[in-house]
């Protein structure tokens, strides 16, 4: 009786780990959506502000140059942590990038992305997102 009740429970431990894993990844993959949701809003409020304060500007003058311009503008109360790397570091694409340029000129900050070099269960890698 002790050893199959061991069984069983060793059964149940196997199933549980993997399970309880790929909750915790499926946290993590919410947690990043919400904040690069959270830091594209930043940008664009960013850049409306900008635009109200600089009627004139061109359009690539009105985004932040460094991502920390959305705290000191207060467009933004902290630069949120990157859920997979656990710190607030995030890739910048400029808005005089080319749309599927890899690395920045780093004029202004249009869009950010993860630095996670890790693959999403839908099979595509979070740097994407």
């Amino acid at each position: 009786l002790f050893r199959s009740c061991t069984v069983i429970i060793g059964i149940l431990a196997g199933t549980a780990l993997p399970l309880s894993r790929n909750f915790v990844r499926g946290k993590k993959e919410e947690a990043l959506k919400e904040r690069l949701r959270e830091l594209r809003e930043g940008i664009d409020r960013y850049h409306e502000v900008m635009r109200r304060r600089n009627p004139g500007a061109s359009d690539a003058a009105l985004y932040p140059v460094k991502i920390e311009d959305l705290t000191q503008a207060r467009v933004l109360r902290r630069i949120p942590i990157d859920p997979f790397l656990g710190r607030p570091e995030w890739g910048t694409r400029s808005s005089t990038d080319e749309a599927d340029a890899i690395v920045t000129d780093g004029r202004n900050i249009f869009d950010v992305r993860s630095l996670a070099t890790a693959t999403a269960f839908d099979g595509t890698p979070y740097s994407t997102w």
